[in-house]
């Protein structure tokens, strides 16, 4: 590969030919699909693990913590800005595979070339859409107006699916580069930097989950009166 940086490279085995990030990006590419990929590091024998981990994560904070806020009469905006930020709760716990021999390591990584991997993070993102639907379908019902249900959606549609996922993991990484470096939390010490790295990204995604409640709170009545004026200017102008 003559003298091609050393960062531009990826790691094989010295028994295959070394591959440039451009050269791995146009094989990923040409393919059109990571299923036809396959991560080395995957092992049939451990599918019970990961099935396990992916149960008890949909048990817990899929179902659990949803009904205990509906129980204990959560406020309506912590609780749309909470039901479809699953995916991003998942992505928190699943920072360097989760505990008890990487549990849950293939539980929402977009970037995984496994199907089974490829299968959890599809169910993430439904469970997510799936929540999101039934906030407005909620607020709809409940309010009699699908001009209200609709308004909230504005809000954490966008805080869900554009915004923090990419940065909680780029922050949980320096954190346990931190870790790592500053306070010799290493390898031998896998499951207290877990834990610390875990801790920083559920604070996080709480103050990311009470910000976007507030927005909601504080814009809704400004976004659902914008609808109002929109569907009376499409009525008026298209005769409906």
């Amino acid at each position: 590969m003559g003298q091609q940086d050393q960062s531009d490279e990826l790691s094989t085995p010295d028994s295959e030919k070394k591959m440039t990030r451009a050269e791995h990006a146009a094989d990923i590419e040409s393919k059109r699909t990571v299923l036809g990929l396959y991560d080395s590091s995957f092992n049939d024998k451990h599918i019970s693990k990961y099935v396990l981990g992916l149960i008890l994560y949909v048990v817990i904070f899929v179902v659990f913590v949803p009904y205990l806020m509906l129980r204990n009469n959560v406020s309506d905006e912590i609780f749309m800005a909470y039901v479809p930020n699953v995916d991003m709760l998942a992505t928190v716990l699943g920072y360097e595979g989760g505990p008890f021999s990487n549990i849950w390591r293939y539980l929402y990584n977009p970037s995984n070339l496994t199907l089974f991997g490829f299968f959890s993070t599809t169910l993430m993102n439904y469970f997510a859409l799936l929540g999101a639907t039934f906030m407005v379908a909620w607020q709809t019902h409940k309010h009699k107006s699908w001009k209200r249900g609709w308004s909230a959606a504005f809000i954490f549609l966008l805080c869900t699916y554009l915004l923090p996922g990419n940065p909680i993991v780029i922050l949980q990484n320096r954190v346990g580069d931190y870790l790592k470096g500053s306070w010799n939390i290493g390898s031998n010490e896998s499951l207290l930097r877990y834990a610390l790295v875990v801790g920083f990204g559920l604070i996080l995604s709480v103050c990311i989950i009470l910000i976007e409640s507030a927005l909601i709170k504080s814009t809704r009545h400004h976004i659902e009166h914008g609808i109002h004026l929109a569907h009376n200017a499409v009525k008026y102008h298209f005769k409906l």
